[in-house]
């Protein structure tokens, strides 16, 4: 089965075709066409809407897709595909039945899942099936997580954590959810841009000596992540997205911790496809009650 995949994010809509049948396992998926399209959050709600039929309808209109599947940013109703919480980073999200709307744009199956549940889905199920919980962290506009249990893959399997959400700084700067100082506001893409000054962020972690503010801020927040990500008592963190696949601070930010923290501490491999490809799998081989 040819599947539409898309990842809505505040900046990007990341997509691909991913051919795949149930059972199979992640890691044999055929994967085209990746590549991304400006999600236009700050045109309104009409425009991410617009962004996202186009992504999918490209992908229709090249693969022949015959399912979609959708990864989006913002709380989401794992059986019903609703997104019942967004920040402001997707205005007009919160409330929004995406896989009804979409399901009537297109006339095919649609299933949608939150974004770190995605990613954390895709981690877990890449190659074989884990016997281990774990929860897999994902830096991008904002800093994701969500913890996967092992199991049959369904509503009570995965959580979303939002522990970017998380305060870091009591008096720091205003988070899109409404509170201050959340961690995400200093581990993510966007907060390394803003404490850097600096689009690149390649270059912003091979030049630490111009940048170490902003380094080590980031760091110093995305040490605190982990740490309450582990407090749930997992066994094993992952971190991904972006961010993650930047050379230059993975070996200082393993450094912070202790080595039997250190050595159960992982770097995601899928990378920016993660999310796409999770809700691909889990469109196949999960359970929904009224999707």
């Amino acid at each position: 089965m040819k599947i539409a995949c898309i990842d809505i994010g505040g900046t990007s809509i990341k997509r691909l075709c991913a051919t795949a049948e149930k059972g199979m396992k992640l890691a044999d998926y055929r994967v085209e066409g990746f590549d991304s399209a400006p999600t236009r959050a700050a045109e309104g709600f009409e425009a991410i809407r617009s962004a996202v039929f186009d992504s999918i309808s490209a992908l229709i209109d090249t693969y022949g897709c015959e399912a979609i599947a959708i990864s989006t940013a913002g709380t989401v109703d794992w059986d019903r595909g609703v997104v019942t919480f967004a920040t402001a980073a997707l205005p007009g999200f919160t409330g929004y039945d995406i896989v009804s709307d979409v399901k009537a744009k297109f006339g095919l199956p649609v299933r949608a899942i939150n974004d770190a549940t995605a990613a954390a889905v895709a981690e877990h199920y890449i190659d074989k099936f884990s016997r281990q919980s774990e929860v897999v962290l994902t830096i991008g506009t904002g800093l994701g997580s969500a913890l996967i249990r092992p199991g049959k893959l369904c509503a009570e399997s995965v959580t979303d954590l939002h522990i970017g959400h998380v305060c870091f700084d009591e008096e720091g700067v205003p988070c899109k959810c409404g509170k201050r100082g959340c961690i995400e506001q200093y581990a993510s893409a966007s907060a390394l841009r803003r404490m850097s000054g600096e689009d690149d962020l390649d270059k912003v972690f091979n030049d630490y000596c111009s940048y170490p503010t902003a380094i080590e801020t980031f760091i110093k927040a995305l040490v605190k992540a982990v740490k309450l990500a582990f407090e749930t008592g997992v066994k094993r963190v992952v971190v991904g997205g972006g961010v993650a696949e930047i050379k230059g601070w993975w070996g200082g930010f393993l450094g912070k911790f202790p080595y039997e923290m250190s050595s159960r501490i992982g770097r995601a491999q899928l990378g920016n496809r993660a999310g796409a490809l999770g809700a691909a799998y889990a469109a196949l081989n999960g359970q929904f009650k009224n999707q």
